[in-house]
């Protein structure tokens, strides 16, 4: 009777519902509109017209091998031999006379990137027209960085083993990283996992860490000196361990079915992959919330202020846990692993995120495993001190 109270409450609170399941939904359909092609790894497209300028003089080893790359991936047979993946050319060479007459033909939608190229400080400046594409961006990126890493490369070879310098050279002439997705591993399905997934998996952290709502709401419906039913839990005749018990299930248990159904609609709808370690996701799943919600409870017992007060201080502190994780910007959670890693050590999106990514991507399970103890650990935490809490309440007023 009690659970069924507490799940048709939960039910009927609007900002639970629309924060852990509508959100993350509305944010996964973003991310699949921005994201189609890469996040599936559908990248085919067709060969970006690019021209090469040279704001230098003089003779220069960086930009000519940088034009060789450029001539091989505008060959669809050198192409077809790269081990890229492609059937066509990845790019359309135009010949232009000068950066004036390409930047005029960028403008005229005749040409989409202009690789400005100076040899005596290697450097590579790209410009493209205003209504470029993602597949031109990507491209023109990845043509860039790829180079310039690659040349590194070669620089140090021919200062530490010149013998491979010529192995080096053709190696950089004849292999570009072009829109390919950052790969862990060779899943089981054949498919490559890639980072753009990472926005996918994390959002469905992001939908299990808006479960602290929940948590708060327990705790404040059995603190007589904060809510009026508080109040009457306090006097009733029923042990209040079944009572808080019936109120965390509850939510538990929705909690939970929203993350399937979240996961379900990314699986199926967005065709994103969960891999074949079934049992692993429901551990997940499960032990997911139960951190997400007893952590709720500390903060609900912690903090100052009414119902919406502590729901609004969850919110905000789950949201800089997920920026923090990547969820927005892909690359940092590397950028904190090298700057300042006891970042994503203690950040429990972040945790969870590399959690989830490894259960799916990776072929060990040694890293997840690693991460759900730690998860588990705070968890059990959690739950202690909420219940020692709890035990001591002493209710000045009722």
């Amino acid at each position: 009777m009690m659970f069924t109270y507490y799940l048709r409450k939960t039910l009927r609170d609007k900002a639970y519902i629309f924060w852990s399941l509508a959100f993350p939904i509305l944010l996964m359909t973003c991310f699949s509109v921005t994201f189609m092609g890469p996040a599936k790894g559908e990248v085919d497209f067709k060969p970006v017209k690019s021209t090469m300028i040279r704001i230098d003089s003089g003779e220069s080893a960086f930009a000519e091998e940088f034009e060789g790359v450029l001539k091989n991936l505008a060959d669809a047979d050198e192409v077809r031999k790269s081990s890229m993946g492609y059937d066509h050319a990845v790019i359309e060479l135009i010949e232009t006379a000068s950066q004036e007459e390409a930047e005029k033909k960028i403008l005229d939608k005749e040409l989409e990137v202009l690789f400005l190229v100076n040899g005596k400080e290697e450097t590579i400046s790209v410009k493209v027209g205003d209504g470029a594409n993602m597949t031109t961006l990507m491209v023109a990126r990845s043509i860039t960085e790829s180079y310039r890493r690659n040349y590194t490369i070669m620089k140090d070879a021919a200062m530490t083993a010149p013998d491979k310098i010529e192995a080096v050279m053709e190696s950089i002439t004849n292999s570009v990283s072009v829109m390919k997705p950052k790969s862990t591993y060779l899943g089981d399905n054949e498919n490559s996992a890639n980072v753009y997934l990472w926005y996918f998996y994390s959002t469905i952290v992001m939908g299990m860490f808006f479960n602290v709502t929940a948590g708060i709401n327990t705790v404040f419906d059995i603190q007589g000196n904060l809510s009026g039913y508080g109040m009457r839990t306090s006097v009733s005749p029923k042990k209040k361990s079944k009572i808080l018990l019936s109120a965390f299930l509850a939510r538990y248990v929705l909690s939970c079915a929203i993350t399937f159904f979240a996961l379900t609609v990314m699986n199926r709808f967005f065709d994103v992959p969960l891999g074949n370690r079934f049992p692993h996701i429901i551990l997940f799943v499960l032990l997911g919330n139960l951190f997400a919600m007893s952590l709720g409870c500390v903060i609900g017992l912690f903090t100052k202020g009414d119902e919406n007060q502590r729901d609004n201080k969850a919110t905000a502190l789950v949201m800089i846990s997920v920026f923090l994780s990547g969820e927005m910007i892909v690359q940092l959670p590397g950028l904190l692993e090298k700057y300042c890693p006891i970042v994503n050590r203690i950040n429990p999106a972040t945790i969870m995120n590399f959690a989830f990514f490894r259960l799916v991507n990776y072929p060990t399970l040694s890293g997840f495993w690693m991460n759900m103890i730690k998860i588990s650990l705070a968890t059990v935490v959690f739950m202690a001190v909420s219940i020692m809490k709890l035990r001591r309440e002493k209710y000045a007023a009722l």
